[in-house]
């Protein structure tokens, strides 16, 4: 295997293998993002406005980055009140470094409120370096959300077992040093977790407590019977790679899952642990493993979900906390509360695959009833497909056509009802691109499709046989006594939007989560009368879109105060 193939998964090798290319022109892309040399700033995790320009003058002196990150800690350590003791202790552990001479401005070396020689850090690592390290650091505003509630009394112990440079250490309030313990791989992380936390507590003699290891791999042996009363973090996110962490209760090889339920052990009784991890867990199939968990091991305490995403990163993301608690039968519920966040009530039993939903109330709860008690088919038996991967757009891609040439649509081209005029276009050849449905999809008689990458439900019509690249999902449905066009009348409803908004919180229109929206049983002639709306709003009347929704109101009983709410 050469050692390009090292980097690569046996499918993505296999699409190479597909293209006959050797993928060196490839590594950069974002399907490749593990070898992408890409410098990503990361934004919102410091206050300091000069610090953006000092990276930049940095990133001109081209230093190794190893020595550049010791001796920006040892000026920082040196320049702040830290004990004699652990200042030595510090400098007899990193002789290995170099000390470059560097010309920092002192209004940053005094600055204790950022992590910046952390921010530093990410901003001198290329992505793909970032994508192995998980050097995707959490901003300060939602670190301090996630310890909003904590209080670290006397005897009690915080651990972050994924504390890269130590921002959710340097959050933590009314603790002392001695009750804070840090693990992680990356030595240079470490380096700068110790040197925060030197400086922060300045006199202690305390010398921090963070240690470089493999959580997976030798926190048991390391800790030993170490407890913790919180443990607190946002770990690596991704499937584990090769089979050097095993579980059997994590058959998914997730890492964010794996840590979840490893730090667990770790966790004194009537402890919390509060983990920041992609919304995904909570909603795809594959990840039951970890709802199970949840669900019978730990006494859910609450769940947040969070609109925005990490830089470079392309899920959003959840904040879960657990407490461990005695659970007494199925005493895991939720409840959906002010600003998407969902907390503990009783009435309400969570299954084994339970969801990230956001907020509901009374209200939103009763309109969700009357959908649901007139539920007669779903998207589920339906015929689905991707667009089109090509595997490099830039290549294949025209902005004229050319002759074999035809048009070809993203997702951002896709309106509700609407499709803008063509600006690419593609010579289709199913065998030069990386990925890419059956032929029948795309020249399926009519399709409806929709933008993959959405907040809301964004669906139009397609009888030409059109073509669509991957952020454009493709839909045949098949739903009993529905025509194509009146399906795509439901889908496109404000009701539907409604019903989907707040089930599912993601940037992502997923097919699984399509395939819950509830169908009810109508007649030929409302059928006809919905098909017929369609055609008006396909040649943009504006008014036959209202006729729609008041029609598919009617059809579910939803009365004018419950029209008003959901058009809030």
């Amino acid at each position: 295997m050469t050692e390009t193939n090292l980097f690569i998964s046996k499918a993505t090798q296999r699409n190479w293998d597909k293209l006959k290319n050797d993928g060196d022109d490839r590594l950069q892309r974002r399907a490749n993002k593990s070898r992408s040399q890409k410098i990503i700033t990361p934004e919102g995790y410091v206050m300091a406005a000069s610090l953006p320009r000092f990276v930049e003058d940095l990133k001109a002196e081209n230093h190794p980055i190893n020595d550049l990150i010791f001796s920006l800690c040892a000026m920082y350590v040196e320049h702040n009140k830290v004990s004699e003791a652990n200042r030595k202790r510090f400098f007899e552990e990193y002789t290995h470094y170099q000390r470059i001479e560097l010309s920092v401005p002192r209004q940053i070396l005094k600055n204790r409120q950022d992590d910046w020689i952390g921010f530093v850090y990410q901003s001198l690592t290329a992505e793909g370096q970032r994508i192995l390290k998980g050097l995707y650091y959490t901003k300060p505003m939602i670190v301090n959300e996630m310890l909003s509630d904590i209080r670290v009394l006397n005897g009690e112990r915080f651990l972050d077992p994924c504390c890269g440079s130590g921002i959710f250490l340097l959050k933590v309030e009314h603790a002392n040093l001695e009750q804070l313990y840090g693990i992680d791989n990356d030595p240079l992380a470490v380096m700068i977790a110790k040197a925060n936390l030197m400086v922060k507590f300045g006199e202690s003699s305390v010398y921090p407590q963070i240690y470089q290891m493999d959580f997976m791999r030798h926190a048991a042996s390391a800790l030993g019977d170490v407890k913790f009363d919180y443990i607190v973090t946002n770990p690596p996110w991704g499937t584990e790679k090769g089979h050097l962490h095993t579980s059997d209760i994590i058959s998914s090889k997730e890492k964010a899952s794996l840590f979840f339920t490893e730090s667990f052990k770790f966790l004194n009784k009537n402890g919390i642990q509060h983990f920041l991890l992609p919304s995904s867990l909570m909603k795809i199939k594959v990840h039951a493993d970890l709802r199970r968990f949840v669900t019978h091991e730990t006494r859910m305490e609450s769940l947040k979900c969070y609109r925005e995403r990490f830089k470079g990163v392309f899920t959003d993301f959840i904040s879960l906390k657990v407490s461990n608690k005695p659970v007494f039968g199925s005493q895991n519920y939720l409840v959906y509360g002010a600003n998407n966040e969902v907390s503990r009530k009783e009435f309400m039993p969570l299954e084994d695959d339970f969801c990230a939903i956001p907020m509901l109330n009374d209200r939103d709860e009763a309109i969700i009833g009357k959908a649901e008690r007139l539920r007669h088919d779903d998207l589920s038996h339906s015929r689905w497909a991707l667009g089109i991967i090509t595997g490099n757009n830039a290549k294949v891609l025209k902005d004229r056509p050319q002759k074999g040439m035809e048009p070809i649509f993203t997702g951002k081209d896709i309106g509700k009802y609407s499709l803008k005029a063509p600006s690419r276009y593609i010579k289709f050849n199913r065998a030069d691109f990386q990925q890419c449905a059956k032929e029948e999809f795309y020249r399926a008689k009519e399709k409806l499709v929709y933008k993959f990458v959405s907040g809301k439900l964004c669906f139009t019509y397609d009888d030409r046989q059109r073509l669509f690249l991957n952020s454009a999902n493709i839909l045949i449905p098949e739903v009993d006594g529905m025509s194509t066009k009146t399906v795509l009348a439901f889908l496109n409803s404000s009701l539907f939007n409604f019903l989907y908004t707040k089930r599912f919180n993601d940037l992502k229109i997923l097919k699984g989560n399509l395939c819950t929206l509830p169908f009810p049983k109508i007649t030929a002639e409302q059928d006809q009368k919905l098909s017929v709306l369609v055609d008006r709003a396909l040649k943009g009347d504006t008014l036959a879109i209202d006729e729609i929704d008041a029609l598919i109101y009617a059809l579910y009983n939803i009365d004018s105060e419950e029209i008003a709410l959901i058009m809030k």
